[in-house]
């Protein structure tokens, strides 16, 4: 291992896509830069289940400690503002040993709130807590138990705005502006235009960030996500889905949703159906494998997988290079370049490792990257990927609308977020809906 001097307050974040080589990356770096591994995997911190939570396998890790990891239980749910403390924690502890902290996960808005100051709004941990007020039973019992109806119902009649920001089936983001309107008595929308003017003033990044992007192109990605879905479920995924569910069916009612703890893990929804049919335990590998529910949940999961990463990398694209873009006006004084490695052929897997080497040795040895190495590779010009995509904070695009002739999977209007909006009205799925609902009721049925 060589010894570089490291600059006070460096973190390298590896991003990308599920299943697109990030843990080994982070490895190859720790070992050869004496540096340590935070994982930003929001289901890899539940205790167990390796296979569906993807955790590196700790031949694999050659001895570099993996911190924030493995260690909730299944009864408990994992929120971001822990995730900030226990990882703000962990990087100072890496500093004060003079190594690097290096964070490796896709779990992205758990990113957000360690690398930006004030990106999220705190509720839980803050300096201020003299102007946080506790959230009532009757509260807790509404954030705990609402229906998303009631619970966006609610949001638009405290905090209008930034209702209009959210979809009404966003469950998770509604109780998080809820819980700061019942905690603070000051809507979330005032905390959001509070940050965008406090970053034209000085730089929002919390350490000198280095950011390397692992890309794969879509097509290769998701034949290599397919294969290991397959290979998961060869190697204990499946035992590991029967042991989660049994656990969840002796729980009482009524169950956990599907958007809680250890259960939202890619997999488990997927195979519920089979899962609630056939007792895993008495039938054999064979048997599991030719069962057409089995393999009906399998491609599920591999859909599933497939979207999500492409989730991931509109977020990278959409949100996080934009909101990086912001850092030129304070001359990139705390980092924030996104530089893009190509691992779309994992034959040429050893040039992703010399390419990020080079990157990261420049950036904790001069606490920058020089101009000379190109954000982004040979091979990916044309991808557009290093480029901001995003307007201007434009809280006139926080609106929400409804299609009065396509429907959701639930059978309800279609309700689309901002600028989708006008994506959907010139989409085929709208196009055919329309020609359908202008037939002759006879001619329909």
């Amino acid at each position: 291992m060589s010894t570089i001097k490291q600059r006070p307050g460096s973190v390298v974040s590896i991003i990308g896509t599920t299943g697109v080589g990030k843990s080994d990356l982070g490895v190859a770096l720790a070992e050869a830069l004496g540096g340590e591994i935070i994982n930003a995997d929001s289901m890899q911190m539940y205790k167990g289940l390796p296979q569906i939570t993807n955790k590196h396998p700790m031949p694999e890790r050659h001895g570099i400690p993996h911190h924030i990891m493995d260690h909730v239980a299944w009864n408990e749910e994992y929120h971001i503002h822990r995730f900030q403390k226990e990882c703000l924690a962990k990087i100072d502890e890496i500093h004060s040993r003079g190594k690097l902290p290096i964070l490796v996960g896709g779990t992205h808005y758990y990113l957000q709130s360690v690398l930006f100051v004030n990106k999220t709004i705190d509720t839980r941990e803050t300096q201020d807590q003299e102007q946080l007020g506790d959230i009532s039973k009757e509260q807790k019992k509404i954030l705990d138990e609402g229906s998303p109806e009631l619970l966006h119902q609610l949001l638009v009649q405290y905090d209008p705005v930034v209702a209009m920001k959210f979809h009404p089936h966003d469950v998770r983001r509604i109780k998080r502006a809820l819980e700061v309107f019942y905690r603070t008595g000051k809507p979330a929308s005032e905390y959001y235009r509070e940050q965008q003017k406090a970053q034209r003033y000085e730089s929002r990044l919390r350490y000198n960030t280095l950011f390397l992007w692992l890309y794969a192109l879509p097509e290769e990605l998701d034949k290599r996500l397919d294969k290991r879905v397959d290979k998961m479920m060869d190697q204990g995924g499946l035992e590991e889905l029967g042991e989660l569910y049994e656990y969840y069916d002796k729980l009482p009612e009524p169950k956990p949703g599907m958007d809680q703890g250890c259960f939202q893990v890619i997999g488990f929804k997927e195979f519920l159906p089979f899962l609630e049919q056939n007792p895993i335990r008495e039938m054999s590998k064979e048997e599991v494998l030719r069962d057409p529910l089995f393999i009906e949940c399998c491609e599920e999961m591999k859909l599933r997988t497939r979207r999500y990463a492409k989730r991931q990398v509109k977020w990278i694209r959409n949100t996080l290079i934009p909101d990086l873009e912001i850092e030129s006006q304070h001359n990139w004084c705390n980092g924030g370049r996104v530089y893009v490695l190509n691992a779309t052929d994992l034959s040429r897997w050893d040039e992703v490792e010399e390419r990020g080497l080079e990157i990261v040795r420049e950036f904790v040895d001069k606490g920058k990257v020089g101009e000379v190495i190109e954000q982004v590779p040979e091979g990916l010009e044309s991808e557009g990927l290093v480029r901001s995509k995003k307007e201007r904070f434009d809280e006139s695009k926080w609106v929400y609308h409804t299609c009065n002739i396509c429907l959701d999977k639930e059978g309800k209007k279609l309700v689309l977020v901002g600028d989708q909006y006008e994506l959907h009205l010139r989409s085929r799925r709208h196009k055919r809906s329309e020609r359908a609902a202008k037939r002759p009721r006879h001619y329909r049925s």
